[in-house]
């Protein structure tokens, strides 16, 4: 028994190789091993030895043999690693070392003589069991070793790892033992781990690999029953602010939220994920028509509408939907998730907060925006971009005090390019960095150039986006470039919108007073469109406003446009700004913004965006009439 029960622990030390218990378990096996040894030399020396009779020497063996078994048994009860159980034909307890009762809460008495079935294996596993068992004895059918989830005495499951021993006695009866690992914690870990795999750690929804793996699984579904699936891309309005604003803390709380909410509100057997930042995915299956998508995207429109009450602060920020529908859009996950992405920008340029159904035209859209975006990394580097520049003038003197510079793009194969085209996609990919810096650089020296031969006082405006002002070297760059055209700081204007503000981020308020400074004058680009415009003359060092051309446009045909534009220009002089009227087109407007005090104007009234050849002959003219 002893020589069957040390080999069949050798092979279950060897399954648990990687285990904790490892060192312990050595000791164990290495204990068992000298005992035999021991033994062996022991009656080696004494069958070599004549001196002995052969009863001296059956009585010295016997007496290391039964030290043997002393060692051997006191191993096995003092071991706190192996859970070992004795059972005979019928199952039933023979013995039930100490580190069973640890494991399965029975203790020996309570253990001999119940049946192993009945003891702490699961009422879904005993007849299997049973019949194992009786194959293993009846017809030398091994059971194998493996993971088992058996029963402690409370009813709870515990996880071992279990291997088997069948040997007959001098009886010729059966004894079968059983050694068992208890393995729960690392198979915790292993659950764990593998709920990280597939799960969002922060809300605990399907990740983007567990949403698009069950896609694929209800693609073959709705193949087979020949029904429709939805996929529902879903982004927060406006959660950008939130973080930037309030907090990462209080957007992870809003995340939570929007989780649970979107998870109350769908049918059984539909999913929700989330794929990463504040976008969600919804799987809709076994759809009939396509408009039963419509009134769930209406109904989580309606509950990400409502407020979100974090920290006793109450939030609003809507959602918007894009929908893709399996198989008229797309019969793969991927594609099907890339036109639903698709869709959902499409919502977002609709005004937001709103669903939109994907279609080819949107296709198309996102094909030539890729197009475009291609073509664009090679710009510059083709001499493909031009700076124009449309000239502001003094609305008293009619000079042209200044000018605004503009960024052009001709492409060989796209033709030309509009701004508001290509700088959205230049802004997205950080393009808008070195084209920044492009333009910066050759309006400086058109500035230099201008100032020298026609205008000392020639004034340049440049516009700046937020992703040139998060980038670290911009401040230090302009000085370097004002300083190699010549330029000094007064002849420099930077214009920025309200985006840039919106976030209340420090370092960009550092940078307007460092660059304010300096002796750069700072515009408030399109002021009257946003939300909070006085708000922010109030707070950063600005020195010109710039009023937008959609009231200037009306203002002729509109008292209370007229009435605005008044106020805006009498609060400007109050605060000591200059006001710069954009889109001026006709003579009444121009004559309208004198009556009303304004400084300067810029339109097509006097010249549209031009390149600096021309502008260097309007300067010339206009110097002449001088």
């Amino acid at each position: 028994m002893h020589r069957l029960l040390k080999r069949q622990l050798r092979k279950l030390g060897l399954a648990i190789d990687k285990s904790p218990q490892q060192k312990d378990w050595q000791v164990f096996i290495e204990r068992i091993d000298q005992s035999y040894h021991d033994t062996d030399d022991a009656r080696y020396t004494l069958e070599r030895s004549l001196s002995i009779s052969s009863s001296e020497i059956r009585n010295l063996y016997e007496e290391k043999l039964q030290d043997s078994e002393t060692r051997f048994r006191m191993v096995l009860e003092k071991t706190d690693v192996i859970s070992i159980q004795g059972y005979d034909r019928e199952h039933r307890v023979t013995y039930w070392n100490p580190a069973s009762e640890a494991l399965y809460g029975y203790t020996e008495e309570e253990a001999l003589g119940q049946t192993l079935e009945e003891l702490i294996i699961p009422p879904e596993m005993r007849e299997q069991v049973r019949t194992a068992i009786n194959n293993w004895i009846n017809d030398a059918v091994t059971i194998p070793s493996g993971e088992l989830t058996l029963c402690k005495s409370d009813g709870s499951p515990v996880d071992v790892f279990s291997s088997h021993i069948l040997f007959y006695n001098s009886k010729n009866e059966p004894e079968m033992y059983c050694l068992d690992i208890d393995i729960s914690i690392r198979k915790q870990y292993e659950q764990k781990i593998l709920h990280q795999a597939h799960f969002d750690s922060l809300t605990d929804l399907p990740n983007r690999f567990l949403s698009l793996d069950r896609l694929t699984q209800l693609l073959i579904e709705a193949e087979r029953e020949s029904e429709l699936i939805a996929v529902l891309f879903l982004d927060l309005d406006d959660f950008k602010k939130v973080n930037d604003t309030l907090g990462h803390e209080v957007g992870d709380k809003i995340l939570i939220k929007t989780a649970q909410r979107l998870t109350a509100e769908l049918r059984a057997g539909d999913t929700v994920g989330r794929l990463g930042g504040d976008e969600f995915i919804v799987l809709l299956s076994g759809l009939n028509d396509v408009s039963e998508a419509q009134p769930i995207a209406e109904n989580l429109l309606a509950q990400l509408r409502n407020a979100f009450i974090i920290d006793g602060r109450e939030i609003i920020l809507g959602v918007s939907i894009g929908i893709a529908i399996f198989p008229w859009d797309a019969k793969t996950p991927s594609e099907l998730l890339r036109n639903a992405d698709i869709a959902m920008y499409h919502a977002k340029d609709q005004g937001r907060n709103t669903y939109t159904y994907f279609t080819n035209e949107m296709n198309r859209d996102v094909s030539s925006r890729l197009e475009m975006e291609e073509q664009l990394y090679t710009a510059l580097d083709n001499d493909e971009l031009e700076v124009y520049y449309q000239p502001k003038i003094n609305i008293i003197t009619n000079e042209i005090m200044g000018a605004e510079a503009l960024l052009r793009w001709k492409n060989s194969l796209l033709g030309n390019i509009s701004p508001v085209d290509f700088i959205p996609i230049a802004e997205q990919t950080g393009l808008i960095v070195s084209i920044g810096q492009y333009v910066l650089t050759q309006a400086l020296n058109m500035t230099a150039h201008w100032q020298q031969a026609y205008n000392p006082q020639f004034h340049i405006a440049i516009n700046l986006s937020p992703r040139q002002f998060r980038h670290s070297k911009l401040i230090s760059f302009i000085e370097k470039s004002m300083k190699s055209a010549g330029v000094s700081a007064q002849s420099v204007e930077l214009e920025i919108t309200e985006g840039l503000l919106m976030g209340g981020d420090k370092h960009i308020a550092d940078s307007l007073l460092e660059l304010s400074k300096l002796g750069i004058s700072l515009s408030m680009d399109d002021f009257g469109t946003g939300y909070s415009s006085l708000s922010y003359l109030q707070n950063y060092p600005f020195h010109v406003l710039k009023i937008d051309r959609s009231f200037v446009k009306d203002m002729m045909f509109n008292s209370k446009n007229k009435e605005l534009v008044q106020a805006i220009i009498a609060m400007a002089h109050g605060l000591k700004f200059d006001v710069v009227a954009e889109g001026v087109e006709t003579e009444e407007q121009f004559e309208c913004l004198k009556q009303l005090n304004c400084d300067y104007a810029q339109g097509y009234l006097f010249s549209k965006p031009i390149p600096a050849k021309e502008m260097s002959k309007l300067l010339k003219q206009n110097m002449n009439n001088l």
